[in-house]
């Protein structure tokens, strides 16, 4: 999911036509149908998995997908549906505990386990968009497969929107956390996987983070990553996991192919990662490396504001606080990580704000922004699969851009999150990563996060 958009009035635009397309692709024969109908059976489903290295140094599962439209279609490169409904089938049989239904729709558990009803089964999955559903599933009725990862982007119907309004909608702007079926009980270490600049290049932003940014849907906070990972599954090696995405159509459901992707033996593993030392005094970082196996990381950067959990918080010089915290995102496949730029805050403010310039925004005594950073290591291509990197790099318009790491599989392994302020002068001082902002943690649900053409 990128954020090439113009504005959202092209987005509402192109969306309905694609829903058009959408229910008239299962009947080739259909006569209203358009003479370039994006057929369901044809877009390009990819799927691989990997290993997960968490924060406490304990083994998830990574699932890397990109379901897009095929050349020829309406959109090539974009999302193959508005609305769809994945089934991630497993080697292994699901183990509990069940997760609870709440957060992204009232019938999915991804936050926190698999539905009671998977558990024993060898298949995870989603729940029908049909009137009167109740069946309780991981994904829900929210969560499908796009563009880039299966996130909680699926558009509301007629039988389950809230209201009129919000037919057409999606049930939610931002991605999932990381990690789903997270059981660690108000997990620092979570985060949501949004991009930011200068890595993630924002169109119609000035390269500037969006907060703040009128051209983007309250709630966006920079591009999707894509970054699926369960923390409660274990990969098994050598085991064989599948993908099945289903797109509600006018004659019952349409198929996507499935795909199939076998985990090599060992399991292959991305080597511990460390989160570098950030100093707001030469806005630099120290103590950077790439984790043993990873070819390319992200350095993820948050911007929470000064004294995020204050029950009355001061004002932050760029307009950051805990309830619209501001994303950056650092890239590289080097040794060496690039500069995080000066002045890339929200309309051009400063990118992380010191004691003293917090203080004169407030007149008064103010400690600077709370800022956590955390690194993720890859071993597969993870940003050239994104949509909107800097130029040059991404891959919209790409139906089948390149997925699978050079261990023959997709790894990944997160750093511990590292939480620090400047307490004044410039010295940096530890503080407690506040919360990252999931469901149920004050991020808006409405409109969606930049979604071109079709979901991205």
């Amino acid at each position: 999911m990128g954020l090439a958009i113009n504005s959202m009035k092209r987005l509402i635009l192109t969306g309905a036509i694609a829903l058009a397309l959408t229910a008239c692709s299962a009947n080739p024969n259909n006569p209203i149908a358009p003479t370039n109908p994006a057929v369901i059976q044809n877009n390009v489903l990819q799927f691989a998995v990997g290993t997960a290295r968490l924060p406490n140094g304990t083994l998830g599962l990574n699932v890397v997908t990109t379901y897009r439209q095929p050349a020829g279609a309406f959109a090539p490169g974009d999302s193959g549906a508005l609305v769809d409904t994945p089934t991630l089938t497993l080697p292994a049989p699901v183990a509990g505990p069940a997760g609870t239904a709440t957060g992204y729709d009232a019938l999915s558990t991804v936050l926190t386990g698999p539905a009671a009803g998977e558990i024993g089964t060898t298949s995870i999955g989603g729940s029908s968009q049909a009137t009167g559903t109740t069946t309780v599933t991981t994904f829900g009725q929210s969560g499908g497969a796009f563009g880039l990862g299966i996130e909680p982007f699926n558009s509301y119907g007629p039988a389950n929107a809230p209201s009129f309004s919000q037919i057409g909608t999606p049930f939610q702007v931002a991605p999932y956390p990381v990690p789903l079926y997270d059981q660690t009980a108000s997990d620092p270490n979570q985060f949501v996987p949004w991009g930011g600049p200068p890595a993630f290049v924002l169109p119609n932003s000035n390269g500037d983070s969006v907060v703040g940014n009128s051209n983007y849907p309250s709630g966006t906070a920079g591009v999707s990553e894509g970054i699926d990972v369960f923390a409660s599954i274990a990969p098994v090696a050598g085991g064989t996991y599948g993908l099945s995405v289903s797109v509600p159509a006018n004659t019952g459901t349409a198929t996507s192919p499935p795909q199939s992707f076998t985990l090599p033996a060992g399991p292959p593993t991305v080597g511990p990662a460390t989160a570098p030392s950030y100093s707001v005094t030469t806005n630099s970082f120290t103590g950077f490396s790439l984790p043993a196996q990873a070819s390319e990381a992200y350095v993820q950067v948050v911007d929470y504001g000064p004294n995020p959990t204050a029950t009355t918080q001061p004002a932050s010089c760029n307009g950051s606080s805990a309830a619209h915290p501001v994303y950056y995102t650092l890239w590289t496949n080097t040794p060496t990580l690039p500069t995080l730029p000066a002045a890339q805050g929200p309309n051009g403010t400063p990118t992380i704000c010191s004691a003293a310039q917090n203080t004169a925004t407030n007149s008064a005594a103010t400690p600077g922004d709370d800022v956590v950073v955390q690194e993720v290591g890859f071993d597969y291509p993870a940003y050239e699969m994104s949509y909107t990197g800097v130029p040059g790099t991404g891959s919209a318009g790409t139906p089948n851009p390149p997925y699978v790491g050079g261990q023959k599989s997709d790894d990944l392994s997160i750093s511990p999150a590292v939480c620090t302020y400047d307490s004044g002068g410039g010295v940096m001082a530890s503080c407690t990563a506040p919360l990252p902002l999931a469901v149920g943690r004050g991020l808006p649900s409405v409109g969606r996060p930049g979604q071109p053409t079709v979901h991205r």
